[in-house]
């Protein structure tokens, strides 16, 4: 019994030893394996005690920084592929307006007419030159025209009012104004002027007179009488409109002179073509704006609507003061879409009609009953 129970314990201490011995046979193969492999030197690298996981952390921040940072661009979408490729369509169309631009500047290229406030800027044939086709005259006769307009919207938000001391003093201001006016005007009537001159000169002067009349009126009474500017309206409304209409005559025949005297100088026309005219305002388009009423005959233009009629008439809005590189690029831009809108539609004006106009159109039809109606504002003379 006891040789028995010696042999059992020493099969079993056997057989432990023989466990633990294989145990780690196979723990020292793991160990060899994985210690020559990338991903346990990448573990011993990253391991908190190397020193190295610091730098390997700053690494991929910097990364993550370069690759969180957008591109952003001037149109919509602001960032991304999409953004890109918009941006990317920008950048073409601005090169070919560049292109054309220098056109109208080089030997060959069209003839264009760039008219701004009376002057008459022409490129042609790689040559540029100024006109004046209205005397400095004309510009001081008609101005006298808009003196009333400003003295009713001086006065009239404070009808039924008493004057200021401060208003009161603008009025003597612009009384005197308007007395240096009449006493040059009148200096004038000796010069050897055209008739028209005459005419609208005697009209001017009339004018001044009704307005210096009414202001003594009103200092006087230091209140603004409702009735009493209405009529002073009343009285030089037909004097505003007989000075207009002799303005207007007159502009249009210094023009049609000038434009004569171009086209006999053979400076209307490159490579058998006609030239375009830009005509600027500081101002939205005025419907009938009288030059552009003018061209509109030089070439037989009077179809369409807003840009839709411009052909070799641009008209270019809140452009003043000789900026003709507004000008320049805004009849480019004009060239342009017509020459992408025959390319793509077959239709020259295609483009100059908003490009959802059609697809407006049928949807506004289709929803009509569904869209909701405002009542329109009434304005009426209180």
């Amino acid at each position: 019994m006891r040789k028995l129970l010696m042999f059992t314990n020493e099969y079993c201490r056997a057989k432990i030893c023989q466990f633990l011995t294989t145990s780690c046979l196979v723990l020292l193969a793991v160990i060899v394996i994985f210690g020559g492999s990338s991903s346990w030197a990448m573990a011993l690298r990253l391991s908190p005690t190397s020193g190295i996981s610091g730098e390997v952390n700053q690494k991929l921040s910097e990364d993550s920084s370069q690759t969180v940072e957008k591109k952003e661009f001037e149109f919509e979408p602001k960032s991304g592929i999409l953004g890109e490729v918009n941006q990317k369509f920008h950048d073409d169309y601005n090169k070919r307006i560049k292109k054309i631009i220098t056109s109208f500047k080089n030997p060959g290229g069209p003839t264009v007419l760039v008219l701004i406030s009376g002057n008459l800027t022409v490129y042609h044939n790689g040559k540029i030159k100024e006109h004046q086709f209205t005397p400095a005259l004309f510009h001081k006769l008609k101005a006298i025209d808009h003196h009333p307009i400003s003295l009713y919207m001086t006065l009239q938000p404070y009808e039924g009012q008493k004057l200021t001391d401060e208003e009161v003093e603008d009025l003597r201001t612009r009384k005197n104004s308007l007395e240096k006016t009449l006493t040059e005007l009148k200096t004038l009537e000796n010069l050897k002027i055209r008739s028209w001159y005459r005419s609208i000169l005697v009209n001017q002067q009339s004018l001044l007179e009704d307005s210096i009349a009414y202001i003594d009126k009103v200092l006087v009474e230091e209140h603004i009488d409702s009735k009493e500017l209405n009529n002073y309206v009343n009285q030089v409304r037909p004097k505003i409109v007989v000075g207009i209409n002799l303005a207007a005559a007159q502009e249009l025949e210094f023009l049609n002179d000038k434009i004569k005297s171009l086209q006999a100088d053979g400076l209307l026309e490159s490579k058998g073509k006609s030239p375009y005219v830009v005509i600027c305002s500081v101002h939205q388009a005025r419907h009938g704006e009288i030059i552009t009423q003018y061209f509109e005959h030089v070439f037989n233009e009077f179809q369409g609507n807003a840009a839709e009629r411009e052909d070799r008439i641009v008209y270019a809005e809140s452009i003043f003061d000789n900026k003709e590189d507004k000008a320049l690029r805004l009849l480019a831009a004009h060239i342009l879409d017509q020459e992408i809108s025959l390319g793509f539609f077959g239709e020259e004006k295609r483009l100059q009609r908003d490009a959802l106009m059609d697809a407006a159109s049928f949807w506004l039809w289709e929803h009509a009953m569904e869209i909701p109606k405002l009542t329109p504002a009434i304005k009426t003379k209180e």
